[in-house]
Parts: C-alpha cells; structure tokens; sequence
C-alpha cells in the first residue's frame, strides 16, 4: 500500500503522540481482509501541494516504481491547496501569513483555485493508473476538512469572516476530490462530514493536534481510518 500526500498522512511528523495512523490503521484492517500482510510504503512530501504531488509522480523513478508494485493507493492532499492556505497566496489576501484578510478570499479566486486543484489531482491519479497499467488497484482519496473553524493558534483564523469562506473552499475541493477519485475507479472518504458534521460548520478541533490546530490527534486518526476502512477494499479480495 503506497500513501501519497501530505504531511495530514505523514506518520514522520510525530504530530500525535501515542497514536496509530490512519495508514497504518487502514493496512492493518486491509491485511485482515486480503488475509496476507501488507506492506506500506508512505511516500508523503512535507507541506505539499498537489502540483510537488505531480511532480514527484512524474519524475521520482523510486516512487513511480513503488506506485507501479502497489495494489491500493491512498491519497491525502489539499489542506495546502485550499485558496487561503496556498503558499502563492492567489487571493492576495495573506501578505502576513498566517494573518488573512478574509474578505479578500472570494469565491471567484475560490473556483480558480480549486479549478487548478481538480486539473492536477485527475492528472496525478491518470498517471497512478498508467503506472499500474491495468493491474487491479484500490484507489482512495481522503477528502480536505476545515481546520479553520475553532483555530486559536493561528491568528485571525477563529474569526466570523472565516467560516463563510473557507467552509465555501472545502465544501468545493471536496466535491472536486470525490468526482475525480470516482472518476479514475477509486472512492472518497467524506472525512469532512465526519470532523466537521453534517452541515460542515462544527469546529473540528477536537479531532485535531491542539499544538498546530490542525493535523489529526488519535481521535482524528481514528475517524480517518474508520471512514476508509467503511469503503471496504474493492478490487481487491482475499482470493487475490
């Protein structure tokens, strides 16, 4: 199993004391299923974006032969796509960053950047599918959730004028992510519902890292692993 994404799945950043990752929870419960031991290969890049994404799948031959040689995918990215968390800063709305003017996040640049987003992420996962060349392969996609509501560590992120706008950004990024992971025979996790409830306006900072506010604690990795594992494993079957 090759993890693709950023640092929300990367086990390196010891963000979460005393817990099990979500990868790691997902191949666990995938070895049971498949009845044989599954090997995981993370092959996250720290503060990514999807374009450094698509660049590392397109030109690292290490990680494009352990793509090839992987039977599930699992992809995490686009916290740092989000219009507001860009490090071009597209809106030019954070000069000071983390400081956001957020009336200048509107939904014109919204769309335009989550336009970019939906181009590179169904080119990264066409380019999965050339390197697995046919070979049946469990393609998953953890959607973005907001970080944004609830945020007392980064400042002016807690404010009202955030919530309209960033819950705008990620309602749309993931409706992008769900199209193109289905699109290339793969399955989203709503991870967004699950940290942020149904209408997406619950704070999910209890599922976060109070330290940064933003990566994943153990309840966090948990509900990750739950919303994947409740997709089941298709294509891939125990008599495999």
């Amino acid at each position: 199993m090759v993890v693709l994404g950023d640092t929300i799945a990367d086990d390196r950043t010891y963000t979460c004391v005393r817990c099990t990752t979500f990868p790691d929870q997902l191949a666990r419960a995938l070895s049971r299923a498949v009845g044989g031991d599954v090997e995981v290969h993370n092959l996250t890049i720290p503060d990514a974006q999807v374009s450094d994404l698509l660049h590392s799948v397109r030109t690292d031959e290490v990680d494009r032969s352990v793509i090839s040689g992987a039977d599930a995918i699992v992809v995490t990215i686009g916290h740092n796509d989000l219009a507001y968390n860009r490090r071009d800063d597209p809106c030019g709305a954070a000069p000071r960053y983390p400081r956001i003017s957020w009336q200048r996040i509107t939904h014109r640049c919204i769309d335009r950047a989550t336009a970019q987003y939906r181009s590179d992420l169904d080119a990264v996962l066409t380019d999965v599918e050339r390197l697995r060349n046919g070979r049946p392969t469990m393609i998953r996609l953890t959607t973005v959730y907001n970080s944004v509501i609830g945020d007392r560590v980064d400042p002016s992120w807690n404010l009202l004028a955030a919530i309209e706008p960033s819950t705008y950004a990620v309602q749309h990024m993931v409706r992008a992510q769900c199209a193109i992971a289905e699109g290339h025979h793969g399955l989203c996790a709503d991870t967004y519902h699950r940290l942020n409830g149904n209408t997406g306006l619950r704070s999910a900072q209890p599922f976060l890292n109070p330290a940064d506010a933003t990566h994943l604690a153990a309840s966090g990795e948990d509900t990750v692993a739950a919303a994947l594992i409740a997709l089941a494993y298709a294509p891939l079957t125990a008599a495999k």
